[in-house]
């Protein structure tokens, strides 16, 4: 289970996006701007392959306002989506080298 703590604070999503995993379910948060609000977009996608090399249609998003309150809203949402299909994204963990 994801924890709030697992993802960073404002000042490094000022200068970069944040990936991560979660058994197979890949997720993908950034600062984004859309009517001159700033907000977080996050997305999560199935593995095994990274955000730009995964196809579009397999991709979900949500965005939240890009404040430190909503860290835990997003880390709650990531791990409510892990698990209404924990077997769906089980089956795309990559493979063990």
């Amino acid at each position: 289970m994801l924890k709030s703590s697992d993802l960073f604070h404002i000042p490094f999503y000022n200068k970069s996006p944040y990936t991560g995993s979660r058994n197979g379910m890949r997720f993908y948060i950034e600062k984004t701007v859309e009517d001159d609000t700033p907000l977080f977009k996050v997305w999560i996608f199935p593995g095994p392959f990274c955000f730009e090399k995964t196809q579009e249609d397999q991709k979900e998003s949500v965005t939240f306002p890009f404040t430190e309150e909503s860290l835990p809203l997003i880390c709650d949402w990531l791990n409510s989506r892990y698990e209404e299909r924990a077997s769906y994204w089980n089956a795309h963990k990559s493979p063990v080298l």
